[in-house]
């Protein structure tokens, strides 16, 4: 992420979810508009959310676990941006993601029992129900550079419902 923030504005141009090109056959936007930001505020904002989520899942899940859920995750919220916000002509920034990596770690703890991992899976869930209800707030668009973009945020937690949801069922399936 922070290599590509240091390519500027051709770089973000280039990846960033953009409605109109998606449709037109540029599907990868899907998946890069997460690793493009409006700016090196919100760029560091997300990088440091995703090695605060790294270190809360360090020795749970491996490498490719991981890859494949952030995959899941930018792909889901792009899908639900073109589905389900039609209106939204343009996204950049791991937020989205974010929020989904932040229940993908927590949940599975928190099932298990993990007491802490339940307090910061219900301040995720606050938060997100915070800015639905009340709208992001104005000083962190202006922080950013840009509008935050709620719907993401969940997107990415309703993508890390059902992708933890699949986790759990899949291997039940696969042995019966």
């Amino acid at each position: 992420m922070l290599a590509l923030q240091a390519g500027g504005e051709p770089v973000y141009e280039a990846l960033r979810y953009d409605r109109r090109r998606v449709l037109e056959g540029q599907g990868w936007r899907l998946l890069s508009a997460h690793a493009v930001h409006l700016g090196w505020a919100h760029c560091l904002m997300n990088a440091g959310g995703l090695a605060l989520c790294a270190a809360l899942g360090a020795g749970h899940r491996g490498a490719r676990a991981w890859a494949a859920a952030i995959t899941a995750l930018a792909v889901g919220v792009g899908a639900l941006l073109m589905v389900a916000s039609p209106a939204t002509p343009d996204y950049a920034g791991l937020s989205g993601v974010l929020y989904g990596l932040f229940i993908w770690v927590l949940a599975p703890r928190a099932w298990r029992g993990d007491r802490w991992a339940w307090i910061g899976l219900l301040a995720v869930v606050a938060r997100l129900g915070w800015q639905l209800v009340q709208g992001p707030a104005g000083m962190h668009s202006a922080w950013m550079g840009g509008e935050v973009m709620v719907e993401a945020h969940l997107y990415g937690a309703l993508c890390a419902v059902a992708l933890c949801l699949g986790q759990e069922t899949w291997p039940r399936r696969r042995r019966a």
